[in-house]
């Protein structure tokens, strides 16, 4: 009996002994061979301890900036910036220096304190947006001549400057990982981007997306031991990219200056909510598009839509589609330019009334272009069937979206430079009309007609073309960081084949708007330091549930020899208020003399 109990004992230990050798093996292999892969989970044993004990901050997301055709940057201030680590503080801090800190701020000194005695991360003194708050060259050198242990500061990247321009163009950063995990799918598996990554929302930001995402965040981070002591060798380390090709840059067709001004312009005029777009009459780049209301890339209410790009966004245009109609009636021959016509003020049915009490009498059709006849467009419109009207309209560009494309988007779709634009229509389900009343309130541009400023500032680029429509575009090229050129986009034409006018028609019209100047609607241009050229619209509309206009007014300058077509529009302003679109177009065209 005693030997069996003694050989269950032996084989007790035995099991016990390789038991144990079993897992020192296995802890060996996790330790020491397998570190950067434990379990089915793919878990880095070795980058995991260190993240337990490592935290940073992000100094430049590494995302591609945009320049306008100056080469002036439009994102990626660099500032500098007062960041806080949380080292162990010493036994007695420096009070005075910390007040110290707290008067170059300008900031509460209790607030100063609990934020550098509360760090438990590494934290950037910062505003209420979470943004950095930028430091003066006087106040960074102050604060570094204080050696306060954990309080440095470091450059940082401020994707937005705090005077940025072009906002609603260039749009915005958000996260997406739902478009991530579509569209980026092999830079995600790869550990390029993560799902939290910000990605393009809105914007430019979103349509060149491909080309903004960098080769990797610049970050520092600060590695200490469970009590918060650096660790030796391995406390404080600058993280960045050692690619020289990235970021890359997006060069603009836009004019920072001009941008600047014709924003500045459109709020001088009281116009709360519009816009602007300023196009080269010698090939439709854009020089300037402003949007208002403004917003803030880094506050963004998606319910609120202030962010979005009025310039894109179609709405009834009013007169300014009598354009179109007299391309069509001239290019049908259903009217001759110099052929007369009586207005009394009242058409006679359908509710039409010509905005002029009493009407313009006895005019011929080229003054009633200038003098914005709607009796007389009307009549005109009953010569012109609502198949004929639509189909030169999208010749000119109307009821189609006119932006820089191309065929080499995702998954073999059409890539655009302008995010969202709206085609916007000319007859309800974009399908003409052949019923008078549609037709003749179609032809003043009202009744379901809608068009954006893009599409009206290029139609007058149209008009000083010949004929010829162009695509207006607003990038023109994409450069690695070493000036390499990476992408070129040319000018073009819009869907040569099936779009443009006769070169005569074309000619007749851009004379008809400097009619409009002369003794049209827009005598109160006169004045200005240019002679110009255009036509204004006047579109009924409702707004908060009241009755109320969407004032435009597209034009060109100067009108001998033409540089600049540009389009205004001041939307829901009240019925017989001050036209703030013809005056905001004075000023811009002043403006631009001498640019």
């Amino acid at each position: 009996m005693r030997a069996v109990r003694q050989r269950r004992i032996w084989l007790g230990l035995l099991a016990i002994s390789l038991m144990m050798a079993v897992l020192l093996g296995r802890l060996v292999w996790i330790q020491v061979i397998d570190t950067g892969s434990f379990s089915r989970r793919e878990v880095d044993l070795v980058a995991n301890s260190v993240a337990q004990r490592e935290a940073g901050i992000e100094l430049d997301s590494g995302r591609g900036q945009f320049y306008d055709r100056n080469g002036l940057p439009l994102t990626g201030e660099r500032v500098r910036a007062l960041v806080v680590f949380p080292v162990r503080r010493t036994e007695r801090e420096d009070d005075a220096a910390l007040n110290e800190v707290a008067a170059i701020l300008r900031a509460d000194e209790s607030a100063w304190r609990e934020f550098y005695r509360s760090a438990d991360i590494p934290k950037m003194w910062a505003d209420d947006a979470g943004l950095p708050i930028p430091l003066t060259n006087e106040q960074a050198r102050r604060i570094a001549a204080l050696s306060i242990p954990g309080v440095e500061v470091m450059e940082t990247v401020r994707r937005y400057p705090a005077d940025a321009v072009a906002k609603h163009v260039i749009g915005f950063v958000g996260e997406n990982p739902q478009r991530i995990e579509t569209l980026f799918a092999d830079r995600l598996s790869s550990g390029a981007i993560s799902l939290s990554t910000r990605i393009g929302a809105a914007g430019l930001e979103k349509t060149m997306e491909r080309y903004l995402q960098g080769a990797g965040k610049t970050s520092v981070s600060l590695f200490t031991d469970g009590a918060r002591r650096p660790l030796s060798g391995l406390d404080v380390r600058l993280v960045r990219p050692n690619n020289p090709y990235y970021p890359l840059r997006v060069d603009l067709t836009i004019d920072a200056g001009i941008q600047r001004e014709v924003e500045r312009i459109l709020k001088s005029n009281g116009i709360a909510s519009g816009a602007a777009v300023v196009l080269d009459a010698a090939n439709g780049d854009v020089v300037a598009m402003a949007s208002l209301p403004d917003f803030d890339p880094y506050r963004i209410d998606l319910k609120d839509g202030s962010w979005g790009n009025k310039a894109l966004k179609a709405i009834t245009p009013g007169s300014v589609f009598k354009t179109v109609v007299a391309i069509a009636a001239l290019e049908e021959g259903v009217v001759s330019p110099g052929e007369t016509f009586h207005c009394d003020g009242d058409f006679g049915k359908y509710g039409l009334h010509c905005w002029l009490h009493g009407g313009h009498g006895t005019i011929t059709f080229d003054q009633a272009f200038a003098d914005s006849c709607n009796v007389v467009f009307a009549q005109v419109m009953q010569r012109l069937s609502g198949a004929k009207l639509q189909e030169v309209a999208e010749r000119l560009g109307l009821n189609r979206q006119v932006g820089w494309m191309t065929d080499d988007g995702e998954e073999g779709g059409v890539w655009r430079q302008f995010d969202s634009e709206e085609r916007g229509q000319i007859f309800a389900g974009r399908v003409p009309s052949e019923d008078e009343g549609v037709r003749v309130q179609t032809a003043i541009g009202q009744r379901d007609v809608l068009i954006s400023p893009l599409q009206a500032a290029n139609l007058v680029v149209t008009l000083l073309n010949g004929g010829e429509v162009r695509s207006p575009r607003i990038v023109r090229d994409v450069r690695y960081s070493t000036g390499t050129l990476v992408r070129f986009f040319p000018e073009r034409k819009l869907s040569a084949g099936d779009s443009g006018i006769s070169a005569e028609h074309a000619a007749t019209l851009a004379q008809w708007m400097r009619k409009v100047v002369l003794d049209g609607t827009g005598k109160s241009l006169r004045q200005a330091k240019w002679q110009l050229a255009g036509k204004s619209g006047t579109a009924e509309t409702i707004a908060n549930g009241k009755p109320a206009v969407h004032q435009w007014f597209v034009g060109y300058g100067p009108a001998d020899k033409p540089e600049y077509a540009v389009a205004v529009v001041a939307q829901n302003e009240p019925e017989n208020g001050v036209n703030r679109s013809i005056a905001a177009f004075r000023d811009i065209m002043d403006m631009l003399v001498g640019r």
